[in-house]
């Protein structure tokens, strides 16, 4: 009789247990969520749920019309019994005695509770806008933008409901959303899938997400969402949150970077940290034999010992890549790393890189079409997408002037092209399947990706020699030199077998010099000398204003360059020395900037260097030819001008 009536007791005092509840995040209560959660549990008898699903009998919410058309389901089951209700019932039975409390009855449910049977529910499948779809890959995401309700926790918060410290990432999705204009928007969403799985093998499910600015990354915000042990509702909760942010209005698209670096769970990260710790490892250790002790030891070397290539090449591999990842931080806030091409949220992958180009295909056309005067909408919905492809730092000032970050003259589209050019050059650094070395090294992974054999030669080589011969033929080098206004550092030999194989030998084969920018070096190297992307026509001029048009241009005279810039402590400069099969030469007195092609009856031009005898448009010999068959590299020269008028 006592046992019966202490087990009266125990059901009055609890009358919710096997009841399970779904708490609604979006209403607001009388009083917070955690105390109804910890009420539910710990004084009642209930169970709480994370997420909306078949085991649910009651939402807990303060909206009559919560399966609202923005609402579905995570389960396949019938889900039709379960019931909404308000926090009323559970605030009367706080305040009143244990032993006296009652069960739920229908005063306190709200709304229609038939408006759960809508037609989205299906017992056979997953039903999307009244088509079933099957599941085969238990990971994949079911695009479907209904909202599924679930509880969010900060990921330091301490009241989170228990998860194993160790777990697995089975999934992750990265969203950028880059809107230039009145909104300014430049902000990220970042999800990852956790299973774990404790000693009594019950699995655990939770989603981590991670959003914020792109340019704000310290400031940005991180959540866990829990999930009842099972994956289905997990990845029903996980696509809904997918589908959400891609929603039209949300100007949210997914990209897929080679590496994602820079944000994601805490496992993520230091996993992230232990592989960079080991690849340095890996390139800068090395096991010697002591013989004073008879072991093995571990001794440090620098990045250029453990290289296997030769220590000048090494570091000319050194010096290219900086100064092209100098470039690229101050246009882009991207360097060069290990993982590739290093922006805000990770290395880009040569697909964004492709589709980025693209765009930039889409706004020279609209440039070209009127320069842009009758397509700002446009031109601001293209660089949105650039930037949604190229994370970038954009001011968060939202009345800032929009024209800074808009793609909107040829001048600035032609610096693009050339920024993302060198992006894709760089980017082989790290794809490239070329190397036939099983070195880890960095600067080898480099040198192999420029697909160009490069020597460094000594200065008593043979191939030195034939070098400054060439060099010296020309009276401006040997008197530059006699007078110390130049003096060459280094000499490396190239040798890039897809320009041997594709040479046009037209006949008049000289050497020419090609200078650049040193941060296009990695892009010349690995491409050969091209004609720009873009023949951009300002006033019937391109933007670099090239005096015989859009060919590719050499000079006899590294003297009278214009186009090498001095870096470093030294102020080395870099110069390409070239074998150019010009032909028959058309010679020129007066600019020719429309020019697509050599002359009929000719493989080349030349502008005349201006003379007092024979005045012309020509500061120096400029030398152009149309076809890139024409051109292979042949010899990289590093001098450094002292005391030059």
């Amino acid at each position: 009789m006592e046992k019966h009536q202490n087990q009266v007791i125990e059901e009055r005092s609890k009358p919710l247990v096997n009841l399970t509840f779904f708490i609604d995040s979006k209403s607001k209560f009388k009083v917070s969520n955690y105390t109804l959660s910890k009420l539910i549990k710990d004084e009642l008898g209930g169970s709480i749920a994370f997420t909306l699903n078949s085991k649910v009998d009651y939402v807990l919410t303060t909206s009559p019309n919560f399966f609202s058309t923005k609402t579905t389901f995570s389960n396949k089951q019938d889900l039709t019994k379960i019931k909404l209700i308000n926090d009323d019932y559970f605030i009367i039975q706080q305040n009143i005695e244990p032993t006296k409390r009652n069960p739920i009855n229908d005063s306190f449910l709200i709304g229609n509770n038939k408006q759960n049977t809508q037609d989205n529910i299906n017992i056979e499948g997953i039903q999307i806008n009244n088509e079933i779809v099957e599941e085969d890959d238990p990971l994949k995401i079911i695009i479907n933008p209904k909202h599924i309700p679930s509880v969010c926790y900060g990921v330091n918060e301490l009241k989170q409901p228990f998860f194993p410290d160790e777990y697995l990432i089975l999934k992750s999705n990265l969203l950028s959303s880059t809107i230039i204009g009145k909104q300014n928007t430049n902000k990220f969403f970042y999800l990852e899938l956790h299973q774990a799985i404790d000693n009594n093998l019950k699995k655990y499910y939770r989603i981590f997400t991670q959003f914020g600015r792109t340019d704000e990354i310290h400031k940005s915000n991180s959540q866990h969402r829990f999930v009842n042990n099972d994956l289905k509702e997990a990845m029903a909760l996980y696509s809904s949150i997918y589908s959400q942010k891609i929603e039209s209005d949300n100007g949210y698209i997914e990209v897929k970077m080679n590496s994602i670096t820079k944000i994601g769970s805490k496992l993520k990260l230091s996993q992230l940290k232990q592989q960079k710790e080991n690849d340095v490892n890996a390139n800068t250790q090395i096991k010697v034999y002591n013989e004073e002790t008879g072991e093995e030891e571990i001794e440090q070397q620098s990045l250029f010992q453990r290289s296997y290539i030769e220590i000048n090449v090494s570091k000319l591999m050194d010096i290219i890549y900086k100064e092209a990842s100098k470039c690229l931080i101050k246009n882009f806030s991207v360097e060069v790393t290990e993982n590739g091409i290093e922006t805000q949220l990770g290395a880009l992958s040569m697909a964004q890189i492709e589709e980025a180009k693209s765009i930039l295909n889409e706004i020279n056309n609209l440039l070209i079409k009127d320069g842009g005067i009758n397509n700002h909408e446009s031109l601001e919905i293209l660089s949105s997408k650039f930037y949604r492809l190229v994370p970038s730092k954009i001011s968060s000032k939202k009345n800032r002037d929009s024209s800074k970050s808009v793609i909107n003259t040829l001048e600035s589209l032609n610096q693009f092209s050339e920024l993302m050019n060198m992006m894709k050059d760089l980017t082989n650094s790290f794809n490239s399947n070329q190397s036939t070395s099983e070195s880890k090294n960095h600067l080898d992974m480099k040198y192999y990706a420029l697909n160009t054999n490069i020597e460094h030669l000594h200065q008593a080589s043979a191939g030195y020699q034939i070098f400054l011969r060439n060099f010296l033929s020309n009276p401006l080098h040997q008197n530059a030199i006699d007078k110390g206004e130049i003096e060459i550092l280094n000499c490396y030999r190239l040798e890039k077998r897809s320009e041997i194989d594709k040479f046009l030998d037209v006949g008049n084969v000289q050497y020419l010099y090609h200078g650049s920018k040193p941060q296009n070096l990695v892009g010349l190297l690995s491409r050969g000398i091209l004609p720009p992307d873009y023949v951009q026509q300002i006033g019937g001029k391109r933007t670099d204003f090239g005096y015989l048009g859009s060919g590719i241009y050499f000079s006899d005279d590294v003297v009278s360059s214009t186009y090498t810039s001095p870096i470093g402590e030294k102020g080395s400069r870099f110069i390409i020395m070239s074998s150019v099969s010009l032909g028959k030469v058309k010679e020129f007195i007066k600019i020719q900037p429309s020019l697509q092609s050599a002359p009929l009856g000719y493989q080349s031009c030349k502008g005349l260097k201006s003379t007092l005898t024979n005045p012309t448009d020509f500061k120096s010999n400029e030398y152009v030819v149309f076809n890139p068959n024409q051109t292979k590299l042949s010899f990289l020269i590093e001098y450094i001008e002292k005391n030059k008028k």
